[in-house]
């Protein structure tokens, strides 16, 4: 079967979702952290020795290190040494939190309903309009991933190479070296052995931080994209469905529908049930799954926002460089996700629109009992929610970003003897 790219020129032979460029791109990508939902019948084979478990110990042994290193500088650093700390913890915490999901069968049952039966490809030969919302749809998608997935590398490279170019700037590469001057890494741990002044463990930690720091960006950015693939496709899903229910036409000739007529509107209505249905179903099974983390990432994002203002707000070019590109990062993340999910909500409002304004006056006792139907379904809000708690979407989002800012200013006068 053949496929138009949109805005492109070249057709692309697929037969399945995975087939596509961006969704091969993507699973490779995934694939590498063990992080791609797995089909069922290969999930049922329980792999131990799997890298998703080795990852789960590995960030858990971090995790301990970075709180006991935490512990043990505690009163002999100042805040604003101990804030890069903090940072790397609390972001430790979110990985572990999307491994632990990653562990789960629920995870690979909403990947593989996403691939197979929420995906718009299996719906774009439906209409004339869902083949249109399929190849935005599909642009959206493929330009999403390929951005994400840059980003990746941009935050790896950047992360691990300013503390490099600090110990270049302090001398500290030089033998002998300066005195009072130590090796930097991007991330510490309480370990035993000195990796801040023996060159020889301080490489060893260096190659250990690039590795790391690579699958943690990848948990966070992955993990986002996977999601925001998912509303983006629930967007258009809801279009189509609008535009269904905008469609539904009026008697031709007379106040009531002929037997022709019935039978029309009997089945259109029928299958937006069964769409709205899809939909609604889908929206249910993600909350469930990403609940928690999503929940834990946003409390991430109240907790390093303030402490990124307060590292930036000394304004030298050392502490610039360092963490003026990760503010950025974590704060256009949040911004981006918040947007993302704000579309269900926004849509939700234009589809008990769309309901209301169905022709029932002109249906039969058993139509309306349909229309009544999708008009009472439609009442459910399509938002994915935190463990139920917590609506994602852009009034969270500058919550967050108002919070941060007063946390910031409360922190900046306790520690401003410090500065």
């Amino acid at each position: 079967m053949l496929l138009y790219h949109p805005n492109t020129q070249v057709e692309e032979k697929v037969n399945n979702v995975e087939e596509f460029t961006y969704m091969k791109f993507l699973k490779s990508f995934c694939k590498i952290m063990d992080f791609w939902p797995e089909r069922e019948e290969k999930n049922s084979k329980t792999r131990i020795l799997r890298l998703r478990y080795i990852l789960v110990l590995q960030f858990c042994f971090t995790l301990v290190a970075g709180v006991l290193y935490l512990k043990n500088n505690f009163g002999k650093k100042t805040f604003y040494d101990l804030g890069h700390t903090i940072i790397t913890v609390v972001m430790n915490v979110v990985s572990v939190s999307r491994l632990i999901l990653r562990c789960f069968k629920k995870y690979d049952v909403v990947g593989q309903q996403f691939i197979n039966k929420i995906h718009l490809y299996h719906f774009r030969n439906d209409s004339e309009y869902s083949m249109k919302t399929y190849k935005v749809v599909h642009k959206i998608s493929n330009n999403m991933t390929y951005i994400f997935s840059f980003s990746i590398f941009v935050c790896v490279v950047t992360f691990n190479l300013n503390p490099v170019f600090n110990n270049i700037g302090t001398g500290a590469y030089k033998n002998p070296r300066p005195d009072n001057v130590t090796l930097q890494q991007c991330v510490y741990y309480a370990l035993p052995f000195d990796y801040t002044g023996d060159f020889k463990w301080y490489m060893l930690v260096a190659i250990f931080n690039v590795q790391k720091t690579f699958f943690c960006t990848s948990l966070f950015i992955l993990f986002d994209l996977l999601l925001s693939m998912m509303i983006i496709h629930l967007w258009g899903h809801i279009r189509i469905f609008i535009h269904n229910l905008n469609h539904i036409p009026a008697p031709r000739n007379s106040l009531e529908y002929t037997r022709e007529e019935r039978q029309e509107v009997d089945n259109t209505l029928k299958k937006c049930i069964q769409h709205h249905t899809l939909i609604i179903g889908f929206v249910r099974i993600m909350s469930e799954t990403y609940g928690l983390a999503v929940l834990i990432y946003y409390a991430f994002q109240q907790v390093v926002g303030c402490l990124l203002l307060l590292q930036c707000s000394r304004l030298d070019l050392k502490t610039i460089t360092r963490f003026g590109f990760l503010t950025t990062m974590v704060n256009q993340q949040l911004i981006q996700i918040s947007v993302i999910f704000e579309l269900l909500g926004y849509m939700n409002d234009k589809l008990q629109d769309a309901v209301y304004c169905v022709p029932w006056e002109y249906m039969d006792t058993s139509h309306r009992k349909m229309v009544y139907m999708m008009f009472r379904q439609s009442q459910i809000p399509l938002q994915l929610k935190a463990m139920n708690m917590l609506s994602i979407g852009v009034k969270t989002m500058a919550s967050i970003l108002k919070t941060s800012v007063s946390y910031y200013l409360m922190l900046k006068t306790v520690t401003a003897n410090e500065a």
